[in-house]
């Protein structure tokens, strides 16, 4: 997998998946900045997570690497440093004067290792230019000798974290260090204040809670998804594609298709393990006549027989056994404001409910766990056999709610969805009539 960063570019359009990512956003990111890219718009591919087990193994199987890992897209002090002439600790004040008189508003002093000793002032300058000693003398005191303690910052922390500590201060150039102390530059308050945001397109969601680490902090250039509308407000009107499809690889694969762009066999496998993925090989509710039809296209290009693949990606994901609870939860959690609460529902798919059962108390402890960490309304699980298509829900939450769901209920924690196996047309639209009912 290609490396992380922890700094995002401020010149790169990212085109980027919800956090946890599963094989249709790592797929339709791929795919997205593969068709931009073809016609005419420079953007790179990245993803908000560790891609799921079924994604990787789609990934190696085509031979693809994962796209990019953005930890988080705030702005930070690195963002709004500018590299800056320096001087050494023993160099002459004539040093530090000629980078005045060539503009610099303050004068870094920095070791031959890049250390910052600390700035020279234009007021640090005049008074030493104005003090009662001779030229000789004055024009040789060194740099250090008059140097001042800058407010400093490292290159990674974030602006929104310090801006009482900015707004306190009384200087408006600050000195900015990398992790390991080096100087990278000095940033005004001016550009802090204003800093360059992250360009994003969203692919395969488009609310803020499901999106990137900082993602408000970002500039959202264009969206495109089949999920339920929870966007953010943009300052600008910008591309928005929902279109209820199985998977948002389903709409770039219809958009290559539609340039006939030949799609490499790699991307092409890629895409439509996305689309397989999401619709459980065809069979689930969401699946529309354009994903039957792409997913022709995107095989006969691949190279591969859609149900033998399907079937093989299907159970590439690990079973319940030897994974811990949490990691459970989050194989593919989304979070919802519905009705005024907030909910989270995860979603695993088995081969199996046997092992559901054999982990059924650690699972709803866990779900308990994160119930009280996230101060959430309901936390639950939806485990879904893809074997016999039936599913179960385990929950956590309050009482009301868990009252009021119209499911066969099995006990205070689990309840049977019966032929339910789609989290986003059945379960979330029944959690909705339910919650905005209200108590």
């Amino acid at each position: 997998m290609k490396e992380r960063t922890d700094r995002w570019d401020p010149g790169i359009t990212y085109v980027i998946g919800h956090q946890r990512p599963d094989t249709d956003a790592i797929a339709s990111a791929l795919g997205y900045a593969w068709f931009l890219n073809q016609t005419g718009t420079a953007v790179t591919a990245a993803r908000a997570g560790q891609p799921g087990e079924q994604a990787q193994f789609a990934l190696s199987r085509f031979d693809l690497s994962a796209p990019l890992l953005l930890t988080g897209v705030a702005p930070t002090f690195g963002h709004c440093a500018r590299p800056q002439g320096s001087v050494g600790p023993d160099a002459p004040l004539p040093a530090a004067m000629a980078r005045v008189a060539e503009g610099d508003r303050v004068v870094p002093v920095v070791d031959t290792d890049g250390t910052p000793y600390g700035v020279v002032t234009s007021l640090a300058l005049a008074r030493a230019y104005t003090a009662p000693m001779n030229v000789t003398a004055m024009l040789a005191q060194s740099c250090k000798s008059i140097a001042e303690t800058p407010v400093t910052f490292l290159a990674s922390d974030r602006i929104s974290d310090h801006r009482s500590q900015l707004l306190r201060s009384e200087t408006d150039d600050f000195l900015v260090v990398s992790d390991t102390g080096r100087f990278v530059g000095m940033a005004t308050r001016s550009r802090i204040l204003q800093p360059p945001r992250a360009h994003l397109i969203l692919v395969d969601h488009n609310e803020l809670s499901q999106a990137v680490p900082d993602a408000e902090e970002a500039e959202i250039v264009a969206v495109l998804d089949h999920h339920r509308l929870g966007n953010p407000p943009t300052a600008m009107p910008i591309p928005f594609v929902i279109d209820p499809v199985g998977s948002t690889s389903t709409l770039v694969a219809e958009q290559c298709r539609g340039r006939s762009l030949e799609l490499p066999r790699g991307l092409a496998g890629m895409l439509l393990s996305g689309v397989l993925s999401d619709t459980l090989v065809l069979r689930s509710p969401t699946t529309t006549e354009r994903d039957r039809s792409i997913t022709e296209w995107l095989a006969k290009i691949a190279g591969v027989d859609v149900q033998a693949y399907g079937n093989e990606l299907l159970h590439a994901a690990p079973g319940m056994s030897q994974r811990k609870a949490d990691d459970i939860l989050d194989t593919d959690r989304k979070s919802y404001d519905i009705g005024g609460v907030h909910v989270s529902i995860g979603q695993v798919e088995v081969t199996g409910l046997e092992g559901m059962q054999q982990r059924r108390d650690e699972l709803v402890q866990a779900l308990q766990d994160r119930r009280e960490r996230e101060n959430l309304a309901l936390s639950a699980l939806m485990v879904t056999d893809i074997v016999t298509g039936v599913s179960h829900l385990l929950c956590q939450g309050e009482n009301w709610i868990l009252t009021s769901l119209p499911f066969t209920r099995i006990d205070d924690h689990e309840f049977d969805l019966d032929t339910m196996v789609s989290r986003k047309k059945q379960l979330v639209p029944t959690l909705h009539a339910v919650l905005e009912d209200g108590r």
